[in-house]
């Protein structure tokens, strides 16, 4: 598909109509993360079945399917306007391949940090609170992202377990149960196998946390809470590791706030017992 930056821009074959809603988005694209339809379509002097409508127009099934890919592409643009898109290539020098991969996870983490909902945080924490345990749940590459969120956990005082066979994560989810929180880390939230054991938690009552890319997902569905970050299809805008990148960025953020919930002192003293007694 065309950047969609470019056909806003455009306006080729635009109604009246939605020449006006084109050009409240890229004027307004700040204030959309929080915008509902029916705010949109105020806003633009327009009704919601109109916003829904000039969607499907452009490819997608629904305005939230456009407005997640429109975000991501207008925080590339407002960072690099000359061509809109970050794709490394084989002509690329190193100075350029460490200004591309700079500016391709700057603007991760902006457009990561703008669709983020703090109240999804404030609703994450009594679960937090509520759990004696933390069962991670991830395949391939989410695996790293979910071991290091569990160190970062443990030292918040919370006991967490990362299985990387998944015949271990299956049994890991027929033991727990209330006092048990299933965290789910996958990027298209579709997976079998992790959608299996996802049933299998809210058979047993387990709260359920999840951060996939994709916040429609039958995973999304069945999450208590669910954080949405970004993703790219393109190896030469990073593939799969924008996500990843997302995906740790939230983690950290979860960690700092249970941190802020506890004794420091404690903390410092659980750090410094493993520098005396261990080697890293």
């Amino acid at each position: 598909m065309e950047n969609l930056v470019k056909i806003l821009q455009d306006q080729k074959n635009f109604s009246e109509s939605e020449s006006i809603i084109a050009t409240y988005l890229l004027t307004n694209f700040r204030k959309l993360a929080g915008m509902s339809t029916r705010e949109l379509a105020r806003n633009a002097y327009t009704n919601s079945a109109a916003i829904v409508r000039f969607s499907q127009k452009l490819g997608f099934t629904g305005y939230t399917e456009f407005k997640v890919q429109f975000l991501a592409e207008m925080m590339q643009y407002i960072n690099h306007p000359e061509n809109g898109e970050l794709l490394v290539s084989t002509h690329d020098s190193i100075h350029a391949l460490i200004e591309k991969v700079t500016a391709i996870e700057v603007d991760t983490l902006k457009y990561t940090r703008s669709i983020l909902n703090p109240e999804d945080f404030l609703k994450a924490l009594p679960l937090f609170s509520k759990s004696e345990h933390i069962d991670f749940y991830a395949m391939d590459n989410n695996l790293d992202i979910a071991r290091i969120a569990a160190a970062g956990f443990i030292m918040a005082n919370k006991c967490s377990s990362v299985n990387s066979s998944m015949t271990m994560q299956y049994l890991q989810a027929t033991g727990g149960g209330k006092t048990h929180l299933g965290f789910f880390i996958s990027r298209t939230g579709n997976n079998r196998m992790l959608l299996d054991i996802a049933r299998l938690l809210k058979m047993k009552h387990t709260p359920i946390i999840s951060i996939t890319s994709n916040e429609h997902s039958e995973l999304a569905s069945l999450s208590d809470v669910t954080f949405t970050v970004a993703t790219v299809k393109n190896m030469e805008e990073l593939g799969p590791r924008v996500f990843l990148l997302g995906a740790k960025y939230v983690t950290d953020i979860l960690f700092a706030m249970l941190m802020t919930r506890l004794n420091y002192n404690e903390a410092q003293q659980k750090e410094q017992w493993l520098s005396k007694n261990f080697r890293y």
